[in-house]
């Protein structure tokens, strides 16, 4: 699979599906608790803005708190005018600047992930086929940056609507879709689950 042709796919859906809404949904919320649409889209052009000196100094001044610095520069950024957020979101589409550390890989899973978080909310739907699911599902399931490894720990996760399952001891089945955003900590998706290893995971995202 061409992961950047994915990316770039993915990234022209989401904001294909969003530019038509009206504008009050923008602000509606999202699985990103305190996050407004506007807000998630502006944080899917992030790392362009990590890698520039304005953006580490940004990060310094947080005391190089990661969750923080997100959560600031997605509201700030968040904030403009919607045409000019859609405006640098497409500008940003054929974008292939990585955080340090990340591959093509984790940005496609970063970016499924909060497609949904915007997506479920609207009522918006998600065409991922099983080729992207099961790249997702796999990249997430051994993502340290998500901090999946730890939910899933003694687990074993296997999808019921494509040939995925990862892990071992007590199960937890579903929709692929369900399982990674179970995996990136979203306890919403929680009731399409099931499995002896539910209570686990469960406990684990609360």
């Amino acid at each position: 699979m061409d992961v950047w042709s994915r990316v770039v796919a993915l990234r022209t859906e989401i904001i294909d599906q969003l530019d038509g809404l009206p504008p009050d949904r923008w602000d509606a919320p999202t699985l990103c608790p305190g996050w407004r649409v506007r807000d998630v889209v502006a944080h899917l052009i992030l790392p362009e803005r990590m890698s520039s000196l304005a953006g580490l100094v940004a990060f310094a001044r947080t005391g190089f708190n990661i969750g923080r610095y997100l959560e600031a520069d997605a509201v700030r950024r968040g904030s403009v005018p919607l045409e000019e957020l859609i405006a640098a979101y497409r500008e940003s589409i054929g974008r292939r600047t990585l955080p340090p550390g990340r591959r093509p890989e984790h940005l496609l899973d970063d970016l499924f992930i909060h497609a949904q978080d915007i997506r479920r909310p609207l009522g918006l739907p998600c065409s991922g086929d099983e080729a992207l699911l099961t790249l997702v599902a796999t990249t997430v399931a051994a993502d340290r940056g998500l901090r999946a490894p730890g939910r899933i720990a003694g687990l074993r996760l296997r999808a019921l609507d494509i040939d995925w399952s990862s892990g071992s001891g007590d199960e937890v089945t579903g929709p692929a879709e369900a399982l990674i955003l179970a995996m990136s900590g979203r306890d919403e998706v929680l009731p399409e689950l099931s499995g002896s290893g539910l209570e686990t995971l469960a406990s684990r995202l609360s």
